[in-house]
C-alpha cells in the first residue's frame, strides 16, 4: 500500500513539474541505442511488407491493387524508421553497437528466467523448423477407422514433451502423457471433424 501511494505521489509530482514519467512511474527514457535498434527492426518489417505487397496480382489499375494499402503502410513505417534512425545515430546510438548485443545476451543468460526464455525460443524455433522440413503420414488400420499418425504429431510429441519438462518439472512420463492427449485431441479434431490437414501433411 505504501509503495502504491509513493508511486501515485511521484506521478502527481511529475505532472505538476512537467517531468517525463515512464511506464513504471520512473523517469527513464528510451536510449539512442534502443531507438536505433527499434528503427532497424521496424524498418525491416516495413521493407518486408512492401516486398510482399508487390507480389499481389493487380486486376485493374495500381489504385485498385490489393497490395496498395500494405505498400503504403510499409513505406510509412520505413520513412518514420529512417527519421528515428538518423536521430538516434546522431545522438550516439551506434556507439559500441556490436558489443552491446553480446553484452546484453550475457546479462540475459546470467539470469535463470532469461536462460529459460532463450532456451524456450530456441526450442520453439526448432519445433517450427522440424514441422516444416519433416513430412510423412502412417496409416494404422483398426476395425472401425484407419487411424493416421503424421509427422506433425510425432514432432509435437517430442518437442512439446521437452517444453513441458523444462517448464513444468514433472516426470518425463507425465509430460509425455499430457502432450500425447493434447496433441492427439487437436490433430483428431482438425482431421476428422473439420477435415483440415495439420501442417506438413499433404
Amino acid at each position: 500500500m505504501a509503495e502504491e501511494t509513493s508511486r501515485i505521489t511521484s506521478e502527481v509530482n511529475a505532472l505538476q513539474t512537467g517531468k517525463f514519467t515512464g511506464e513504471e512511474g520512473g523517469d527513464a527514457r528510451s536510449t539512442p541505442a534502443k531507438n536505433l535498434g527499434g528503427a532497424v527492426v521496424i524498418g525491416g518489417l516495413g521493407i518486408y511488407a512492401m516486398g510482399m505487397s508487390l507480389t499481389f496480382d493487380s486486376p485493374d489499375t495500381v489504385f485498385t491493387a490489393p497490395g496498395l494499402l500494405p505498400f503504403l503502410t510499409g513505406l510509412t513505417l520505413l520513412l518514420m524508421c529512417i527519421a528515428l534512425g538518423i536521430k538516434a545515430f546522431r545522438e550516439g546510438g551506434a556507439e559500441d553497437m556490436w558489443n552491446a548485443p553480446l553484452r546484453g545476451f550475457r546479462l540475459y543468460w546470467a539470469d535463470e528466467e532469461g536462460r529459460r526464455a532463450l532456451q524456450l525460443m530456441g526450442v520453439v524455433f526448432l519445433y517450427v523448423l522440424l514441422v516444416a522440413l519433416i513430412e510423412f503420414e502412417i496409416g494404422i488400420p483398426t476395425p472401425w477407422i484407419e487411424l493416421k499418425l503424421s509427422s506433425y504429431e510425432v514432432v509435437s510429441f517430442l518437442i512439446v514433451t521437452f517444453i513441458l519438462r523444462m517448464l513444468w518439472k514433472k516426470s518425463w512420463l507425465h509430460c509425455f502423457f499430457v502432450t500425447f492427449i493434447m496433441v492427439e485431441a487437436l490433430a483428431s479434431i482438425f482431421r476428422y471433424a473439420f477435415h483440415i490437414l495439420m501442417p506438413a501433411v499433404g
